[in-house]
């Protein structure tokens, strides 16, 4: 008993360790934290996210909602607008009940 009692204890602590590590510092994708560049490559990221969801998600209900933000997310990136795009195809793998890649 008391060593699965230390097994729980090291591996809770082992799983907060690697939350605390994995957790730096997140940027939005508004125009005052995220640089043009680091936008346009934020759009590459997510849209290689919402292309492997795809499979798995497409057909389900909210579907076609994350399907028409990241269409308007895709046409913004490759425009001249990549933060709004970024933002577009964050809240398209938001829909998807996924949270969105960041940088």
């Amino acid at each position: 008993m008391r060593m699965t009692a230390f097994s729980i204890a090291i591996l809770a602590s082992s799983l907060a360790g690697a939350a605390v590590i994995g957790s730096g510092p997140a940027r939005a994708a508004d125009g005052n934290t995220l640089s043009k560049s680091d936008a346009q490559t934020l759009c590459s990221r997510l849209s290689e996210q919402f292309e492997a969801l795809t499979p798995f998600k497409k057909g389900l209900p909210y579907w076609q909602n994350a399907k028409a933000d990241y269409s308007k997310g895709k046409e913004a990136c490759n425009g001249d607008a990549p933060v709004k795009g970024a933002r577009h195809m964050q809240a398209a793998i938001s829909d998807l009940y996924v949270k969105p890649d960041t940088l």
